[in-house]
């Protein structure tokens, strides 16, 4: 189980720790400080997820940063317009993520009591970015966290993933820059390759909390079957392991697990296929509290898992 890491994710800065939020709806990522709280809002049947950093500033007020995905509908500037309503712009410039081109612009209200940070980017006739606001004085001692924020704003294509290719072992699979590389094993026949996620969360003693994705790659069962593959699999992590759902995936299986114990709880993600005589293993594993916020990530990196003859295409 891997929930929190020392050697891999112990953070002792006297800055706040950054953390990584992935929004699923449509694929985006964004780095914040830890100190910021991440909210869930709805509006006129309208969900969104927004941020909110510690009050700050003479009124002690907090400073909000919401994520904007909709249809571009209009024009991207009558967008900006809607958005900023009477707030007056003071600077403007181009921004750019991948094939994503927009606009960032800072604004103020016309009495100088809210200042705007506006970044909006376009692609495929959707329109995304990030819209801070609050109190002049508040906003002006975050608006350095607030550009960390910006600039960390990208699109998560699976795609544009690095393509980890092993021939040898008959499979290809791309993983985001983000997810570091850690061990790779092998022997008796079995293949084993890890990576963990940028910080999601931030415990109380300064240590980050990540995300771990394991690789196996081992001989597929007699019959070769993925049903076969996975009761095996089940019988080797034992009854720790509850099952919490499974369904049919592609062409093999998924299950989703949960592991506690009196000192911690974590659940798993495990994706399971077969291929010329081959049975692969892709299990993503997150503490419980943290699970929520990376399961789709998971599911956009599975997505790339191609085994066998996939692997050389």
């Amino acid at each position: 189980m891997v929930a929190a890491s020392a050697a891999l994710g112990a953070c002792h800065r006297s800055e706040p720790p950054l953390v990584t939020y992935f929004h699923a709806e449509p694929a985006l990522t964004l780095r914040h400080p830890a100190s910021w709280t991440a909210r869930l809002a709805e509006q006129e049947g309208v969900r969104y997820r927004y941020f909110e950093s510690q009050p700050s500033g003479p009124q002690r007020s907090p400073v909000t940063a919401t994520l904007v995905a909709t249809r571009l509908e209009i024009g991207l500037e009558e967008h900006v317009k809607r958005v900023l309503g009477a707030a007056q712009v003071q600077e403007s410039r181009d921004e750019r993520r991948g094939n994503a081109r927009g606009r960032r612009v800072r604004a103020g209200s016309p009495d100088g009591k809210t200042r705007h940070s506006l970044l909006l980017l376009v692609e495929d006739g959707r329109v995304f970015g990030l819209h801070a606001q609050g109190e002049a004085a508040a906003f002006a001692e975050r608006l350095g966290e607030l550009d960390g924020m910006e600039t960390s704003l990208a699109v998560e294509s699976a795609q544009a993933y690095p393509d980890r290719r092993n021939p040898e072992w008959a499979f290809a699979l791309r993983v985001p820059e983000s997810w570091r590389s850690g061990r790779t094993f092998s022997g008796g026949g079995t293949y084993v390759t890890q990576y963990m996620s940028p910080p999601l969360a931030v415990d109380k003693d300064g240590q980050t909390v990540h995300a771990s994705l394991t690789l196996t790659v081992e001989p597929a069962p007699a019959d070769g079957t993925v049903s076969a593959f996975r009761e095996r699999s089940l019988k080797k992590m034992g009854d720790a392991y509850q099952l919490v759902d499974h369904q049919d995936w592609r062409d093999g299986m998924l299950d989703v697990l949960q592991f506690e114990t009196s000192l911690a709880a974590s659940r798993s993600k495990r994706f399971y296929r077969t291929a010329n005589g081959r049975a692969y293993g892709l299990a993503f594993e997150a503490r419980e509290d943290v699970f929520p916020r990376v399961t789709r990530w998971s599911d956009l990196i599975a997505s790339t898992l191609r085994v066998g003859a996939e692997a050389g295409s």
